[in-house]
């Protein structure tokens, strides 16, 4: 946004130096990326001079020799090549030693034999505008040897070009920056007037060459026209052209250049219409319809869709709503009656469509940001105003407007001591008030600690008191919080649990041939509602992009991310993990949680002329149990997967929930259909563990030690016949809690392992066999066989109350 400081000072009075207001435009938050001048500064060689004399150079048929009197006894010999001056004509005059806008330096020359000492200025030279047909023809009363500055309008004008932050769309306009400079300064904002200007509401406009306004779009929220006739084309108030080029806005017309001048004052896009040029006297604004066909203003063939937003006449469309009109309603040097059109249109609309068109407007930039909703129809009473004042003509049809908008006023309930509760430091009250008052907002004293305030339209980014006394600090200054010595405890890296807990996890990863992988956090809405399904990941109120709108509630789609990138590009270690955070809802509450994931292909990428035994299931469990027994050394059951749009039901398994142990681990083959959504053909096994923060609050669990015992083990075998979907760790659970039971206070129970689990024909259908072994060891005496026996066979009795023994040994 490029802000003329010349411009400002039509609505403040700044009184600082240049540095000074650029140091203050920055202390409020508005970043000056640049700093440009225009105009010439004030010199006292840059003169009025008067034409005395004129005659034909001899050596150049295009080139005068004038004798120019620019004092009193004091007539130079200037070489012109212009040719729209006359004898007594006052008109600038550089002398040596002037230095012209583009550092263009005066100096004595030689041009074509004759001598030239100086030179006689047309408009552009000076900064003036873009007009170097001829010289800058002053009036004739402008005093001979006067400086020029004293006798017209020259003022060296200073640009910033601000970087402004997307919740600031009232500052894409000087009214914007200068109110926030007012309240800087402390000085009064200098606001224009309407006047003349009827507004009213409906949708049937009282006639003449507008009949009807309709809003068929959900889009528009509010929509305003005046009609005005018998108005003048031509060319713009030299001012009014110095405002435009300052700012970068090329001159086009006076009709047109009032619309962009409002705009760049105000914030607010309009408009203009020739009204001759609207079919039917009647507009539309709805949706476009697909492969629907307009020409821009800069004369290309734009192909519309059906999101985008049209204003139409009874026949076609006459402008892309919001972003660029057509060559079908332009203002041309023809046009006497015009319909100025001043309106609100979606802002996420406006940004959707613009960058499909690949088009960047003005009006597209600020539509998108949010205008000030409230002064639609008076910006649009303004631009009426200065072409009735500049072009003429006569308003025919007042200011109608179509008002669909259900805005709401903020109002924020307000207590002052919270300035210094958030700040640290006191602000005056009565400052803190002058401030936001300066700002537009409207305060009612309910009593000393309780403010009603009402934030203003043009800021509808103010949702919440904490954004009062953000307004306030930046408004009072950040430069006077008072100095103060900061205390605070460090922590280190070793004292943060989760931190070396995630360290030793990676080390040990790392150290099994895994790569680390670093994914964004955030990642798409529709992702993770097809995942796990709606309402269950943590939504962003203004992402960045559709892609980037929700916080990820797994590690594991990232990784498939980089599973997918190396297989593209040929590399064939795509073992990853990744450390980080996910948010899940647990018990209603979205919680952050800690996560580790891994992933690894069943197989290798690569062949070889050696054999290498697939990965499975019981693969990847036993990788991650040692890093489960970090915090848990009683772990629960995993249970196999019955409904999953991640893990491969029957062939993946869970453990732990969050809601009660604080923590869950999940590993197994990934669902194929989940893989071959990211284009990855082979079978892919995954592990993810997500742990509670109150994890690492707690204290963590005493371990004991004790010696190996010196006494050699008895070993039981067992073999049981269970059901089919029985899981074997619930089997083995069962006979270890069995064996406990049934023996005595100094026998212990090492082990107890599967070493077969078999189905075939000796096997009846829907069961399987498995075989256990039951290690029996003391601490203190070498065990008998006979008491082991006894044992053996009370624990018989009591598995055999769950599952049908087939052999023991």
């Amino acid at each position: 946004m490029k802000v003329s400081a010349k411009w400002l000072s039509k609505y403040l009075d700044i009184g600082i130096s240049e540095e000074e207001l650029c140091e203050i435009v920055t202390s409020i938050g508005l970043e000056v990326e640049g700093i440009e001048h225009v105009g010439t500064a004030r010199q006292k060689t840059l003169v009025v001079g008067e034409i005395k004399e004129i005659r034909q150079h001899p050596n150049a048929d295009k080139l005068s020799v004038c004798m120019v009197g620019v004092g009193p006894n004091d007539v130079r010999q200037i070489v012109c090549g212009a040719k729209n001056f006359k004898l007594n004509d006052h008109v600038p005059v550089a002398l040596p030693g002037t230095t012209l806008p583009g550092d263009f330096k005066i100096s004595k020359s030689n041009l074509r034999g004759v001598d030239s000492d100086g030179m006689m200025c047309s408009g552009k030279e000076l900064g003036l505008g873009e007009d170097h047909s001829g010289l800058l023809i002053l009036e004739r009363n402008t005093p001979i040897g006067t400086c020029l500055h004293d006798a017209i309008d020259v003022t060296w004008d200073t640009i910033f070009d601000l970087s402004l932050t997307a919740n600031r769309g009232d500052c894409l306009s000087h009214i914007g920056i200068a109110r926030d400079l007012a309240a800087k300064l402390n000085v009064a904002l200098k606001l224009f007037q309407t006047h003349g200007v009827e507004i009213s509401e409906g949708e049937r406009p009282p006639g003449h060459f507008l009949k009807k306004i309709s809003i068929e779009t959900d889009h528009c929220g509010c929509y305003a026209a005046i009609c005005i006739e018998n108005i003048k084309i031509g060319d713009s108030p030299d001012w009014m052209k110095r405002d435009l080029a300052a700012v970068g806005v090329r001159s086009i017309n006076n009709a047109v250049d009032i619309g962009n001048w409002v705009m760049m004052e105000t914030g607010q896009p309009v408009h203009i219409f020739d009204a001759k040029k609207i079919r039917g006297n009647q507009l539309t604004i709805r949706q476009a319809k697909d492969g629907e066909i307009i020409i821009s203003l800069d004369g290309q063939k734009r192909v519309l869709n059906g999101d985008m937003v049209v204003i139409c006449d009874v026949e076609r469309p006459l402008v892309v709503a919001g972003i660029t009109g057509s060559i079908d309603a332009e203002v041309d040097d023809n046009t006497t009656d015009i319909l100025i059109e001043s309106a609100y249109f979606n802002p996420d609309n406006i940004r959707r469509s613009a960058k499909t068109l690949n088009i960047s407007t003005e009006s597209s930039h600020r539509f998108s940001r949010n205008i000030d909703k409230a002064n639609i129809a008076n910006y649009g009473v303004r631009v009426a105003n200065l072409i009735t004042e500049i072009c003429g003509g006569e308003i025919v049809v007042a200011c109608w407007k179509v008002d669909n908008l259900k805005e709401k006023t903020i109002v924020i309930n307000f207590q002052p001591s919270l300035i210094e509760e958030l700040c640290g430091f006191a602000i005056p009250l009565e400052i803190a008030e002058n401030i936001l008052i300066k700002l537009g907002f409207l305060i009612e004293k309910l009593n000393a600690e309780n403010w009603k305030i009402t934030v203003p339209s043009h800021r509808p980014d103010i949702t919440c008191a904490p954004d009062i006394v953000s307004e306030c600090l930046r408004i009072y200054g950040t430069d006077k919080i008072p100095t103060t010595s900061a205390k605070y405890t460090g922590i280190q890296h070793e004292s943060d649990r989760s931190a070396v807990f995630c360290q030793n996890v990676s080390h040990y990863l790392s150290d099994r041939g895994f790569f680390e992988s670093y994914n964004f956090a955030l990642r798409s809405g529709n992702e993770m509602e097809n995942l796990f399904g709606k309402n269950t990941a943590l939504a962003m109120r203004n992402p960045f992009n559709a892609d980037q709108n929700c916080y990820r509630n797994s590690l594991i789609p990232g990784l498939l991310d980089a599973v997918k990138f190396n297989i593209q590009n040929g590399n064939s270690d795509i073992k990853f993990f990744e450390t980080g955070h996910v948010v899940l809802r647990i018990n209603e509450k979205f919680n952050e949680c800690l996560a580790i994931g891994c992933v690894m292909p069943m197989k290798p990428l690569e062949r070889s002329w050696q054999l290498v035994e697939a990965a499975g299931f019981y693969d990847v469990k036993a990788l991650i149990l040692p890093i489960l027994k970090n915090f848990s050394q009683r772990l629960a059951q995993f249970n196999p997967m019955k409904i999953s749009n991640i893990w491969q039901p029957e062939h993946a398994a869970c453990c732990g929930f969050l809601s009660r142990e604080k923590f869950q681990a999940t590993c197994g083959f990934l669902n194929v259909n989940l893989t071959r959504a990211f284009d990855i053909k082979q079978y892919v096994l995954a592990a993810e563990i997500v742990i509670h923060p109150t994890v690492f609050a707690r204290k963590p669990e005493k371990v004991s030690h004790k010696p190996f015992s010196q006494f050699p083990r008895i070993s039981k075998d067992l073999s049981l016949m269970v059901k089919l979907d029985e899981p074997v760790a619930n089997v083995e659970g069962k006979v270890m809690k069995a064996a406990q039971k049934s023996i005595s206070n100094d026998i212990f129970i090492e082990s107890t392992k599967v070493f077969d689990v078999y189905q075939g024909k000796e096997i009846p259908s829907g069961t399987k066999n498995i075989g256990l072994t039951i290690n029996y060891r003391s601490h203190g005496r070498t065990l008998v066989d006979s008491e082991i026996q006894a044992a053996f066979n009370a624990m018989q009795l009591e598995v055999e109350k769950s599952y049908e023994i087939r052999k023991q040994s």
